[in-house]
């Protein structure tokens, strides 16, 4: 006969005089001990429960729904949070984190000491960049020494297209190209803690190169790369990106004409040689034959409206993989055009109309941005045998309005209704500021192979002096050598350096001198000197001079002139 379950309160009768309260404290009690039990599930007996009469009197609501609880994936989680340290499901994820999160015994570090990496002029004359640069070896090893076995360090050029042939291919929207490559050890070598552990790095960009570029499309930057394997088999990397920018001094103001036929109308805009992507620059444009004069009257062109705007185009071309040359149409590369407009404004007055003179004329000077809005950043011009372009526009927009008047009343003018949209487009050189525009090669001192062979020195022929090897001085026993007696010219500088004269001779000297070969002299001058043709001599105009030595440039092209009505 199976044994009688023993009740909660053993030793007490079920007519206990505790309170209900204290019944349920203890009840509790059991509850959260049987919750927090660090020992695994299978080892444990099941636990007992109350007696039927307290369950349905008591805690008949409440231990149902503690049985619920008991049951449930959250209350399983959480007891199996509380297993021992040492359980095979906590320690696998350890190991790996302690195999990933394994310190590098030793890491790169560079000191660039040369200049800002700019080259001066156009990539045809530019005589490149100059990188002089320290690589260091920090050791984190706690012996305090760690050694390679091989460091080599990369030079590369990195182009990326944002258009790539295939999408999630990294060989298709990214192309490197090695500049230099080399093995800074040969055997394996040791570095302490304690040393400098320093080595010397210079490269020289190719003044060809393109220079750093982030367009819409794509981008080119370099970028310095360092490997190393330590003798215990770890890999030690370093990648530095550099920028390399482009300057080109400014030069003689450049000149564009335009003509648009059919009428008689001819623009001449004057622009500088090139333009910052930062700041201002000055554009001024006249209009000339304006006016149509007849017998009994005439029409004319008065300028109603000037809008400008800078537009950026950007091209890239997209070469695809091996793997994915299939997917392009006889496996060629892909061409990727954007245009977008950088600054741009309008201007509805501020220009001077001249009808009086022959043809007439329309001038306006305003001040131009290649951005007008925070939010655009532009970009240097660029041209990359990779396949990344990058010009810049400006683009001019006149709306005149035709007018017509006689000749005797010029103050009655009568709208034809007649008006016309003249467009005009000119290319712009967007490069960074020069500076001084002094390149490497420039500022660089003279290396001992440029230096030119020097005179002889003065020293001694003995040769047990120290100062032996020197030229020997000679007295000068050949014919007398003729004297000229030199009197300075007076200056009314007194910066300018001294000039000087042969000094006339005296009467006193003349009387010696006789016969047919002594020379008459009348005032200080001999016969000859007075009938000789005199000199002519001019003032040099100066501003002549200069304008032919900078002569700008002129452009010739043909405008678009494209009718519109009111």
């Amino acid at each position: 006969m199976p044994s009688r379950r023993p009740p909660i309160h053993q030793g007490e009768p079920r007519h206990s005089t505790h309170t209900v309260n204290d019944v349920l404290s203890s009840l509790q009690r059991k509850i959260q001990s049987s919750h927090i039990d660090t020992t695994p599930p299978s080892s444990n007996p099941p636990s007992r429960r109350s007696s039927f009469s307290m369950e349905n009197i008591l805690t008949k609501k409440k231990d149902k729904k503690d049985r619920d609880e008991r049951g449930s994936p959250k209350e399983k989680k959480a007891t199996l949070s509380f297993r021992a340290p040492g359980s095979r499901s906590k320690e696998r994820p350890a190991a790996k984190n302690v195999t990933s999160s394994q310190p590098k015994s030793a890491r790169f570090e560079t000191t660039i000491e040369s200049a800002p990496l700019v080259m001066y002029n156009s990539p045809s004359s530019s005589t490149g960049a100059l990188l002089s640069t320290q690589l260091r070896v920090i050791v984190d090893d706690p012996s305090g020494q760690v050694t390679l076995t091989r460091w080599k360090r990369t030079m590369r050029a990195v182009s990326t297209t944002k258009r790539p042939a295939h999408k999630d291919c990294k060989d298709c929207s990214e192309r490197i190209d090695v500049l230099s490559e080399a093995d800074i050890i040969s055997k394996p070598t040791t570095y302490f803690a304690s040393n400098e552990n320093t080595v010397p790095f210079q490269y020289l960009f190719p003044g060809k190169l393109p220079a750093t570029t982030t367009c819409q499309l794509g981008s080119i930057y370099y970028e310095l790369v360092l490997s190393a394997t330590t003798s215990k088999g770890q890999e030690i990397t370093y990648q530095k990106q550099l920028t390399l920018t482009r300057a080109i001094p400014e030069g003689p103001v450049k000149s564009s004409i335009r003509i648009f036929p059919p009428t008689n109308l001819t623009g001449r805009v004057q622009l500088p040689p090139v333009v910052h992507p930062i700041g201002q620059f000055p554009v001024a444009l006249t209009l000339s034959g304006v006016v149509e004069k007849k017998e009994t009257a005439q029409t004319r062109w008065r300028l109603r409206k000037l809008m400008w705007r800078v537009e950026e185009h950007s091209k890239v071309t997209s070469t695809p993989c091996t793997k994915h040359a299939s997917k392009v149409p006889d496996g060629k590369a892909l061409l990727h055009t954007e245009t977008r407009t950088l600054g741009s404004d309008e201007l509805k007055g501020g220009w001077k109309t001249d009808f009086d003179t022959i043809g007439g004329e329309i001038s306006v000077e305003f001040d131009a941005s290649i951005v007008t809005k925070p939010t655009h950043k532009p970009v240097c011009d660029v041209d990359s045998p990779s396949g990344t372009n990058v010009s810049h526009n400006l683009v001019l927009e006149l709306i005149v309005a035709e007018e017509f008047c006689a000749n005797k009343t010029p103050s009655m003018i009568t709208p034809t209704g007649a008006a016309r949209v003249l467009r005009m487009q000119f290319n712009m050189v967007v490069t960074e500021r020069a500076g001084m525009g002094i390149s490497w090669d420039e500022e660089m001192p003279p290396v001992y192979e440029d230096v030119p062979e020097s005179p002889p020195g003065y020293g001694s022929a003995d040769r047990n002096d120290g100062a032996w090897g020197g030229a020997e001085i000679l007295d000068y026993n050949g014919p007398a050598i003729e004297y000229y007696d030199l009197e300075q010219v007076p200056s009314t500088n007194p910066n300018a350096p001294p000039l000087y004269r042969e000094r006339e001779p005296s009467l006193l000297d003349l009387d010696g001198e006789s016969g047919p070969s002594a020379p008459h002299r009348l005032g200080g001058f001999t016969n000859d000197e007075l009938e000789a043709e005199h000199p002519q001599f001019r003032r040099r105009d100066t501003e002549n001079s200069e304008s032919s030595q900078q002569a700008p440039e002129v452009d010739y092209g043909e405008g678009q002139a494209g009718a519109t009505g009111r």
